[in-house]
């Protein structure tokens, strides 16, 4: 008669069995894992950066900017909401595609300058009521905001940020200082180049800041080396157009001519302290084209300052960082130059980016 199987006998062959199924799977032990109850958490994103820091928060003050140019007449907020998208577009953030009072692309520029000595007020736009006289002072108080936060950073990015940076408060100081003039205010740095606007920095001490690298020391040399070609040709360009105008237009050269003068010994001064020996001075300069006229002039005076705002641009990205806020000034003021001539030459629109735009 046969016998059931022990108790023992069952538990070893289960053992056993069992045994042999895990030796034939393919998955090690050490690699299972206990499924979190909701599922896996999300990746850990880094915390934003400086650069990312100072780019959004430049965006978010054009940002405001443009949500009160609606309010404003068109002769104002046309040109204004073309050169803030432009500045969106440059800072990563998406720009409006129409205008709202029109439905006209926003890349299009429509400024209303007329032809007038530098330093004018832009066109009539109505602004003599209260109530226009306050939407324009309002803007061009975050405007000025905005060009404050824009440029308050600089020291803290890196190079090409910096410049995209400066750049951008640049062209936000001269729209601030535009939109003012609609309520015949006289803004400073809105009025046409005076010897007030020459170089307010110091030379370049060779213990400002940290030590620079070799490397960083050279990019700067670079940089400083080109504006001062750049200024020099300026001061040459001055010289012959000045002769072309007259009146307020020719004081302004004049006076433009000193400023570029001063820029050239100050460049000449921080070479020479940062350890290079300046290049010899050219004896003349090939103008980009003849001035036989007050409208050359004027023509030669635009590019003079739009040269001189690039050059500057180009210092603020390679020069080291407790000496960017010192180009950044005198980037702002080539700029202010340069769209005072455009104003005088009826050269429609706002240029976004002094230093950047049109590169």
């Amino acid at each position: 008669m046969p016998t059931s199987p022990s108790r023992r006998a069952v538990l070893a062959a289960l053992s056993a069995s069992a045994a042999a199924a895990l030796a034939g799977c393919s998955t090690p032990w050490g690699r299972l894992r206990v499924q979190p109850l909701g599922g896996d958490p999300p990746p850990t994103t880094p915390p934003p950066g400086p650069d990312e820091l100072a780019v959004r928060a430049a965006a978010a003050a054009v940002s405001a900017v443009l949500a009160q140019v609606g309010g404003l007449d068109e002769a104002l907020a046309g040109p204004l909401r073309s050169a803030l998208g432009e500045q969106l577009t440059a800072l990563g953030e998406p720009a409006p595609s129409t205008s709202p009072a029109t439905g006209a692309p926003t890349s299009t520029s429509t400024s209303t300058s007329t032809s007038s000595p530098p330093g004018s007020a832009p066109p009539s736009t109505g602004a003599s009521s209260p109530g226009a006289g306050r939407g324009v002072q309002q803007v061009s108080q975050l405007l000025a905001a905005a060009a404050t936060t824009a440029s308050s950073d600089l020291a803290d990015v890196a190079g090409g940020t910096a410049r995209l940076l400066a750049c951008a408060a640049a062209g936000l100081d001269v729209a601030g200082s535009w939109v003012l003039s609609a309520t015949g205010a006289d803004p400073e740095g809105a009025a046409a180049p005076s010897s007030s606007s020459s170089p307010a920095a110091g030379p370049i001490s060779p213990s400002a800041g940290t030590s620079p690298t070799p490397a960083a020391a050279s990019g700067e040399q670079s940089a400083l080396v080109a504006a001062l070609a750049v200024e020099e040709a300026a001061q040459y360009g001055y010289g012959v157009l000045a002769v072309r105008l007259s009146g307020a237009q020719r004081d302004a050269a004049v006076s433009a001519l000193g400023v570029h003068t001063d820029l050239v010994e100050q460049l000449r001064d921080d070479l020479l302290a940062l350890g290079a020996a300046p290049p010899a001075p050219q004896p003349a300069w090939a103008l980009p084209s003849p001035v036989a006229d007050a409208a050359g002039a004027l023509a030669l005076a635009q590019q003079l300052e739009g040269s001189s705002a690039a050059a500057w641009a180009d210092v603020v990205a390679a020069a080291v960082r407790a000496r960017r806020d010192a180009a950044a000034d005198q980037l702002r003021l080539a700029a202010q130059r340069w769209h005072s001539w455009r104003t005088a030459a009826g050269t429609p629109g706002l240029v976004a980016l002094p230093g950047l735009s049109g590169r």
